[in-house]
């Protein structure tokens, strides 16, 4: 099952700092680690990861920002292929890039690409699965209920020498909530191990008595239709479980922040052919 902790009500609802506290905790297990810093920003994160001993690549789409000379940062492009060999880190930090990026699958699908065996991917983002944020996707289709939908003027952040939209720095467009972040991480060979604490977001603390009962009913009766119906399959307890699991977490549905751990399982092309059959399939013809 997947480790979920228990919200914050206290501290910084900064991500950058509540990802140094987590990183700091865990030097031991970074020390002489390969780590893949990226999107890297301006570096900080990076430069972190160096003073707690790890070997170090920084990557960006906008490497002129990057303010520590010591660590190289090399442009990359994640909606592209990043220009790493398969299987170099063991760890990835995929900081506050993921709602950016159009292709979030073929997202995942590099993250694993470039993790070694049982490495980890560390993903941050806004939390687009707590309360707050559906009430205000419900209302204006937004991630605030004070701001305006995503559009062509307000989400474009950056470009330069820009030849396609893959190369424009675009704003909070894709919304990447934890159901979806599970499944596309699934199919590219990725499992969720851990959702780490942050800090709570108090709006969806109010909203939480009037939603929670009705959560909690709904997703019973949408998890025994779906056991019911459909093609049989051993794995879907196990999924729906997990789903459950996900959907019920006080950190999710009102923490500000998801900060999202996951484990290499398995290559996407072993992953695909397991959750299709055909790996079944081929292994009966044998």
């Amino acid at each position: 099952m997947i480790r979920l902790s228990a919200p914050a009500f206290s501290g910084s609802k900064d991500i950058k700092v509540l990802l140094t506290t987590m990183l700091r905790r865990r030097q031991s297990e970074l020390a002489g680690k390969k780590v893949l810093d990226v999107p890297a920003g301006n570096g900080d994160t990076a430069q972190l990861l160096l003073e707690l001993g790890a070997d170090i690549t920084a990557s960006d789409l906008y490497p002129e920002f990057f303010r520590y000379p010591a660590i190289e940062c090399v442009k990359a492009n994640l909606n592209e292929t990043l220009p790493f060999a398969d299987a170099s880190f063991d760890f990835v930090i995929c900081q506050e890039g993921i709602e950016h990026m159009p292709n979030q699958l073929h997202l995942f699908q590099e993250l694993n690409r470039v993790l070694r065996p049982g490495g980890r991917a560390i993903v941050t983002t806004p939390n687009y699965s707590n309360l707050r944020t559906r009430l205000s996707y419900l209302l204006l289709e937004s991630e605030a209920y004070k701001l305006m939908p995503p559009n062509e003027v307000d989400s474009i952040w950056a470009a330069d020498k820009a030849h396609s939209i893959h190369d424009v720095y675009l704003g909070h467009i894709f919304f990447a909530n934890i159901t979806k972040q599970r499944a596309l991480a699934a199919l590219s060979g990725l499992r969720i191990v851990e959702v780490h604490p942050s800090r709570v977001n108090y709006t969806s603390l109010a909203l939480l008595p009037l939603y929670y009962p009705w959560m909690r009913l709904m997703g019973w009766l949408a998890r025994r239709r779906g056991l019911r119906r459909g093609t049989p399959s051993a794995k879907r307890p196990e999924i729906y479980a997990e789903l459950a699991q996900l959907n019920q977490s006080l950190n999710v549905l009102v923490g500000g922040h998801l900060i999202v751990e996951y484990e290499k399982r398995a290559e996407t092309s072993q992953a695909v052919a397991e959750l299709t059959g055909k790996l079944a399939l081929d292994t009966a013809r044998t």
